[in-house]
């Protein structure tokens, strides 16, 4: 799907909470959705549709221990939680 969106905080925060909610029904069925470049998924949600995507965090943890190669996807999803 491709959306349109008013360019504001408050159609951001409605997209996302759309986004969210779509989510939801994707996993209803069983299904996932496709990863946007926008991080509106809850974490809880990714990780659901994504289960394999621990096992990828820790190998990225293994081999880039210093952060080398980082972005604001794997600060959301793919930190360890202190």
């Amino acid at each position: 799907m491709l959306f349109n969106q008013e360019r504001s905080p408050e159609a951001d925060s409605q997209m996302e909470a759309m986004t969210q909610e779509l989510i939801e029904a994707a996993l209803a069925a069983k299904g996932r959705y496709y990863l946007p470049y926008r991080l509106h998924a809850k974490p809880v949600q990714f990780f659901a549709a994504y289960p394999q995507a621990e096992q990828f965090f820790a190998l990225k943890r293994k081999y880039d221990p210093n952060l080398l190669f980082s972005n604001q996807f794997y600060s959301k999803y793919g930190e360890p939680k202190r």
